[in-house]
C-alpha cells in the first residue's frame, strides 16, 4: 500500500478495508504494535493507518484501490479539462461582439453568477439529505450525468476496475459533491479567462436589456447589491448610475443608434464589474464551498473507516493489556523473606528507571512491562545475539535501580552471571531486581522448581544489591 500514514484518503481507506478482510492480527501483536507506535495525540485514525502500513505485506493479491483510484483520477482529470474548456468557450460565445449591438451583460451574469449559485444550492441540499432525497437532488448535479457518460468510454483503468470495491452510499455522495466543486471551479476560471482575453484583444461595448419593465434606478440598485462585497475595495468595478443609464438598449427604436453609439467608448467599463462578479460569486464562493465539502468528505471518510468490520476489535486490542494483571488468589501482604543471606521479595515496583531483558527482544520486554503495568525510562535487550562488549557497555551505563527480566525455564548461564557481576560492580547501581518470567502462553507464571534454581544460583553471589522477585 503506497499511501501516506499521516493522512486518510480514499486509497488508504480501500487498502485498509481490504487488509481487514485477509488479516486482523491477534491481541498480542496488536497490543505490541500500540506500545511501539502509540500516537502522541492518541488519534485512532493515525494508529490504524500506521497499523495498515506495518502489516501491508499480508496483501499479496492486487490492491482493489489501484484500478478504482486510477479510474476516478482519469475521469476527474478529463472532466476538469472539459469544464475549463467549456467555461472558456462559453465565455467567448457570451462575449461575442460584432459592433452591431453591445454585449448583453445579463446573459453573462446568468452563467457567471446565477448558475454557480444554483449549483452550490443544489449541492448544499444534497449534502444535508439522505437516502432517496439525496439521490433526487444529485440528479440535478451535472457531474452525476457526466460520470455516467464517461463510464461508456473505453478507459484502460475501467477494464481492470475491481467490482469488489463497494463504497458506502454516504461516502459516495460526499465524494461526488467534493469533485463537483473542483471541476465547477475550473468552469468559472475558464469564464474569467475568456472575459480577460476578449477585453484585451477587442474593443468591446457592453449593455443591458430585458423584456421586463425594469427602471434604470432599479437596475442600478440591483447592480449595487451585487457589488456590495467589493465596492469599498475596488470602487471602479461598481457601475455608476450614469453608465447604467447610457448602456441600456432596446432591440427596436433609435435609442441604440443615438445614445449607445455616442457613448460607445464608455460602455467597455462594464468589464471590471463582470470580472469581479465572476471572481467573487463563482470562484471565491465556490472555493469556500469546496473547502467545506472537502471537510465533510474527510469527516465521512473517518466515520466510515471507524465503522469497518473489525476496527472496534482492533482499537480495543490496541488499548487493552495483553496479559491480565488481575490476581486469581487473595492479595498477599508485602513481605521480605531472608534465607541464608538470599534476598527475596514477593512484590515489584510500579516504576523503574532501567529495565533489561536477558535474551528477550525489546518487543517481548514491552509486552512484559504492559502485562505487569510497569512504567520505565529506558529498556534494553541484553544477552542473546549481543556481543559481550555491547552488554558490558550497557551494564556500565545503568544507574540507580535496574529490573532484569530472565526466562525462568532457562537455567542461569555463565554469560548471564558475568553480566550480573558487571552490574553489581557498577557503583552507580543501587539495586538489581531479577524477575524470572514464565512463558507468554502461561501469562508469565513460573514453576516453583525453576524459581528455586534461580534462587540457589543468585545466592552464591552474596550481593546485597541483588533481589529475586517471586510473586
Amino acid at each position: 500500500m503506497q499511501t501516506k500514514t499521516n493522512k486518510l484518503s480514499i486509497t488508504s481507506y480501500l487498502n485498509f478495508a481490504q487488509l481487514l478482510e485477509v488479516y486482523r492480527g491477534n491481541h498480542e501483536e496488536n497490543r505490541l504494535f500500540a506500545l511501539k507506535y502509540k500516537s502522541p495525540d492518541k488519534k485512532p485514525i493515525k494508529m490504524l493507518l500506521l497499523w495498515a502500513k506495518e502489516y501491508r505485506f499480508h496483501l499479496t493479491q492486487g490492491l482493489n484501490s489501484k484500478a478504482f483510484v486510477a479510474y476516478i483520477g482519469t475521469t476527474t482529470q478529463l472532466l476538469a479539462f472539459l469544464f475549463l474548456l467549456t467555461g472558456f468557450l462559453t465565455g467567448l460565445g457570451l462575449l461575442s461582439y460584432s459592433g452591431d449591438a453591445p454585449v448583453n451583460i445579463t446573459y453573462y451574469l446568468f452563467f457567471a453568477m446565477i448558475v454557480p449559485l444554483l449549483s452550490m444550492l443544489v449541492s448544499l441540499f444534497t449534502m444535508f439529505s439522505r437516502g432517496g432525497v439525496a439521490e433526487f437532488f444529485s440528479l440535478f448535479l451535472s457531474l452525476h450525468w457526466l460520470d455516467k457518460l464517461v463510464s461508456f468510454l473505453p478507459l484502460e483503468s475501467k477494464k481492470t476496475f475491481s467490482k469488489e470495491v463497494l463504497l458506502p452510499d454516504e461516502l459516495t455522495k460526499w465524494m461526488m459533491i467534493e469533485r463537483m466543486q473542483r471541476i465547477s471551479l475550473l468552469f468559472s476560471i475558464g469564464l474569467v479567462m475568456a472575459l480577460i482575453f476578449v477585453v484585451v484583444v477587442k474593443d468591446i461595448a457592453f449593455g443591458w436589456s430585458t423584456t421586463l419593465d425594469i427602471s434604470v434606478n432599479s437596475f442600478h440598485s440591483f447592480i449595487s447589491t451585487i457589488a456590495l462585497f467589493w465596492k469599498d475595495i475596488l470602487p471602479s468595478a461598481v457601475p455608476s448610475l450614469e453608465l447604467i443609464e447610457i448602456s441600456q438598449y432596446f432591440r427596436l427604436g433609435e435609442r441604440l443608434d443615438k445614445e449607445l453609439v455616442a457613448n460607445a467608448n464608455q460602455l467597455g467599463a462594464w468589464w471590471q464589474f463582470l470580472a469581479m462578479a465572476t471572481v467573487f460569486y463563482a470562484i471565491v464562493l465556490r472555493f469556500i464551498f469546496w473547502i467545506f465539502s472537502y471537510y465533510g468528505y474527510q469527516k465521512i471518510l473517518h466515520k466510515e473507516l471507524l465503522s469497518l468490520d473489525g476496527v472496534t476489535t482492533l482499537l480495543r486490542e490496541f488499548s487493552t493489556p495483553f496479559v491480565s494483571t488481575e490476581a486469581t488468589q487473595g492479595e498477599k501482604h508485602l513481605e521480605i523473606v531472608k534465607e541464608d543471606n538470599l534476598q527475596v521479595q514477593n512484590f515489584m515496583r510500579k516504576s523503574y528507571p532501567n529495565i533489561l531483558g536477558w535474551n528477550f527482544s525489546k518487543d517481548e520486554i514491552l509486552l512484559a512491562n504492559d502485562s505487569k503495568e510497569i512504567t520505565y525510562s529506558t529498556v534494553a535487550s541484553v544477552g542473546g545475539s549481543n556481543t559481550f562488549l555491547e552488554d558490558e557497555n550497557k551494564a556500565k551505563s545503568i544507574s540507580k535501580t535496574a529490573l532484569l527480566y530472565v526466562k525462568s525455564w532457562e537455567p542461569p548461564t555463565m554469560d548471564f552471571v558475568d553480566f550480573l557481576e558487571l552490574l553489581i560492580e557498577n557503583k552507580k547501581v543501587d539495586t538489581i531486581h531479577i524477575y524470572p518470567l514464565g512463558t507468554v502462553g502461561r501469562y508469565y507464571e513460573s514453576d516453583a522448581k525453576d524459581i528455586s534454581i534461580w534462587k540457589r544460583k543468585i545466592q552464591g553471589l552474596k550481593s546485597e544489591k541483588v533481589w529475586i522477585i517471586d510473586d
